[in-house]
């Protein structure tokens, strides 16, 4: 909420929140914007809302939607998209803001691309932790490698993505700017990068 209102916002001027997933940690600040319609993967709701899958317990933390938001749902199809299927997040209005499915750490994450200018920028939410991960000969911190895993729902497909996203990087890195949620390196990156050009409600729209 701070970071809204530092831009100039007010919580009602926030219509839409796009999440990668729902996870405590990315889904915390639902309630804050009690009017905007909060944009999900299906997958993702029908584990944790729907509860129609099963979910380790204590992943999701259902308060944070108790107050019944509106819900938009996305699956797999979509455009291509650098060769991954990505979904206009709000439709016509909005081509240069999509969801991309990336399950793995839970079974509706996703990314969010958003186009800045020219380019794009890719928040890879928790489709790998560390920067390390998004290099040719991939590297990662022992204990942190060891959270990851014990937080995936599907390990293989997580590495599956992860692949995909090193190959993004490294076929169109001139084009396409991936970060994640958690890496200060990458947050770093971001920050100071020529992308000062975004869009204010797509920035704080992302988690």
């Amino acid at each position: 909420m701070l970071q809204v209102e530092t831009l100039g916002y007010s919580r009602s001027d926030v219509r839409h929140l796009l999440l990668t997933h729902l996870d405590r940690d990315h889904a915390g600040g639902i309630p804050d914007f009690p009017n905007a319609k909060v944009h999900v993967h299906r997958r993702e709701y029908d584990v944790a809302v729907a509860l129609r899958t099963p979910a380790p317990k204590g992943r999701y933390i259902t308060a944070q939607w108790q107050h019944g938001p509106q819900w938009a749902f996305y699956a797999e199809g979509g455009e291509d998209w650098f060769g991954f299927k990505g979904v206009r997040a709000l439709g016509d209005r909005e081509p240069d803001i999509l969801m991309i499915p990336l399950p793995g750490h839970t079974s509706g994450h996703c990314g969010i691309a958003v186009r800045s200018g020219d380019k794009w920028l890719l928040h890879a939410g928790d489709a790998y932790f560390f920067h390390g991960q998004m290099q040719a000969s991939p590297k990662m911190p022992l204990v942190l490698g060891m959270f990851q895993r014990r937080a995936d729902m599907d390990r293989a497909m997580r590495v599956e993505n992860q692949e995909r996203l090193r190959a993004l990087k490294a076929n169109h890195g001139d084009a396409v700017t991936i970060f994640n949620s958690h890496d200060p390196v990458d947050y770093e990156n971001c920050r100071c990068g020529q992308h000062q050009e975004v869009p204010a409600h797509a920035r704080a729209g992302c988690d």
